[in-house]
């Protein structure tokens, strides 16, 4: 379900093929926490697809 985080989500790698709805994981340093994203483009993550490009990526919370 579109939204909803779950206790699984993977954090952000290189070389990995996100699908549509899929979430990940990016450490935020300075608030010390992490960010959860959802896929809105499937593709295969690269240097420059990372979270947070609105191309590939939309913010859902914060854990």
């Amino acid at each position: 379900m579109p939204g909803l985080v779950s206790d699984a989500t993977r954090i952000w790698e290189l070389n990995v093929q996100w699908a549509v709805n899929a979430q990940c994981g990016v450490w935020d340093p300075r608030r010390k926490g992490v960010d959860i994203w959802e896929c809105i483009r499937a593709h295969c993550s690269t240097p420059g697809t990372e979270p947070p490009n609105n191309q590939y990526w939309r913010y859902v919370a914060r854990r």
